[in-house]
């Protein structure tokens, strides 16, 4: 087989510790293994056909090379390509995505194709900085070094509309009542109701006040996300100026350049930056695209401080095991990979600290336990509809936010907790409570039926991994 006149495959390559290495699923109208070299030529040194220009060299030392091949139908399967170092621009992250991730979705043979994950070599994250606080950094600042409870945070909702007043005085409530964190919404910045700056004014007082009240330390993440750059960083210069120690950005939507400019300068300035991922599912889910995974580590390389990662009990899609190994991800140097997740092994930089994890979506209090059995207690405990819709109100979802929390903490099963605090007992009541027991059996059989799991996925292809990852393995 080959494309364009030259051979791609290379099932005797053994991939060097410098080569970056890439898991595709691929789909299309002609045999897997030509689909397989279309992929590594067009996102290396090839085309369509063969040119007079190409010379030993070139081909010798810069050519992607798909060194495995997983055969599910003659036209559909798992593609395993190796990238010399020297091909990419070293210090260009867009570069390499133009290359890995560019023309090959183009393709016009190809029906489907999603790339599963990316090994980056240790020499391609020395060009990253890595988180400046990082978990260790967050817990500090807060005050949870030695108790390891999760941070109970909140969206202030309705996720628009409210007054800059209205909408801090619910922070207030947030904060007094026991919550760590409190954030913009992903689409809230300067609308005329509420314009950014009034309303950071207004939060921040009401923030100081609070923990003056209570004698803890809050963070207040502000959405800066916007089309101008200078408004951005003059964002920053008055979060600074204020005190506060904490911004928000929607980080997929402002991309990988302006991302890592914008962390640069807010941990210059001794920011906690906090991500959010608003947009991200459009390339994760569906036929073509690429995974979530890959997105966190370029995010943890770049230096984001806290990260949305879904929760794998809320109303995101993500199933308890997948949600699970990307909290590994977020915390962990080293994680082992597997084809049931599509995910190869991976191990970050010593440079690169460990990220807090941030489980939102759908979420309340009735969900600790279970959350605490895919996170840990490295994880922020996050509710907006959980805070805002307590029966008791912002006040009682607070409470019972921050009860949730303690309890995951000190070990105890939230309904015993919940004897002796009100407001968790009444959140149990209202929106329900979660079994751990469930998530814990669930992550069980993955890990017990790893290679169950694998031989399904081998032999029938995305679909089977894409219900693993998405939906979880009892809905099979």
């Amino acid at each position: 087989m080959v494309y364009g006149g030259y051979k791609y495959l290379d099932f005797n390559y053994v991939p060097k510790e410098s080569d970056f290495l890439v898991l595709s699923w691929v789909k299309g109208n002609a045999d897997l293994e030509v689909l397989a070299e279309g992929l590594a030529a067009e996102s290396s040194v090839g085309t369509w056909t063969k040119i007079k220009t190409m010379n030993e060299h070139v081909f010798r030392d810069y050519r992607a090379r798909v060194y495995n091949l997983i055969k599910v139908r003659k036209n559909a399967g798992f593609v395993y390509l190796a990238y010399p170092y020297e091909h990419f621009d070293s210090k260009n992250l867009l570069q390499f995505f133009a290359s890995v991730l560019g023309n090959v979705y183009g393709l016009k043979e190809i029906e489907e194709l999603s790339i599963l994950d990316i090994k980056f070599p240790k020499k391609f994250q020395k060009q990253f900085s890595g988180p400046k606080f990082g978990l260790e950094g967050v817990r500090k600042y807060v005050g949870t070094i030695k108790s390891k409870r999760p941070h109970a945070g909140t969206i202030v909702k309705p996720k628009v509309g409210l007054s800059a007043e209205e909408w801090s005085e619910v922070a207030y409530k947030s904060f007094v009542n026991g919550l760590d964190f409190v954030k913009d919404d992903e689409n809230l910045v300067d609308q005329e109701f509420c314009k950014w700056q009034e309303r950071f004014d207004l939060v921040f007082d009401k923030m100081s006040k609070a923990e003056d009240k209570t004698g803890e330390k809050k963070l207040y993440a502000s959405n800066i996300t916007d089309m101008s750059i200078e408004r951005m960083y003059e964002r920053i210069d008055h979060i600074v100026e204020r005190g506060s120690k904490c911004v928000m950005l929607d980080v997929f939507i402002l991309g990988f350049a302006l991302t890592q400019e914008l962390v640069k300068y807010a941990h210059k300035k001794n920011l906690i930056v906090h991500a959010h991922r608003a947009g991200f599912a459009a390339m994760h889910r569906g036929s073509y695209g690429y995974d979530f995974k890959i997105l966190l580590k370029i995010y943890r390389m770049i230096g984001v401080d806290q990260l949305h990662i879904g929760t794998g009990v809320g109303k995101m899609e993500g199933s308890s095991k997948y949600i699970s190994y990307l909290h590994d991800l977020a915390e962990n140097q080293k994680v082992k990979g597997n084809l049931y997740l599509g995910s190869l092994d991976f191990e970050y930089g010593k440079h690169i600290k460990p990220i807090m994890s941030v489980a939102s979506g759908g979420l309340d209090a009735g969900k600790a336990d279970a959350l605490a059995v895919i996170h840990g207690k490295n994880f922020v405990l996050q509710g907006g509809g959980g805070v805002h819709g307590h029966p008791l109100g912002t006040e009682g979802g607070a409470k019972s936010m921050r009860q949730a929390a303690e309890a995951v903490g000190k070990g105890i099963p939230l309904p015993e907790y919940a004897k002796k605090h009100k407001e968790l007992k009444i959140a149990l009541e209202h929106f329900g409570y979660v079994n751990p027991k469930t998530v814990r059996d669930e992550i069980n059989l993955y890990n017990k039926s790893e290679l169950i799991l694998n031989t399904l996925v081998r032999n029938n292809g995305m679909d089977i991994l894409k219900h693993l990852r998405d939906e979880g393995i009892r809905l099979m």
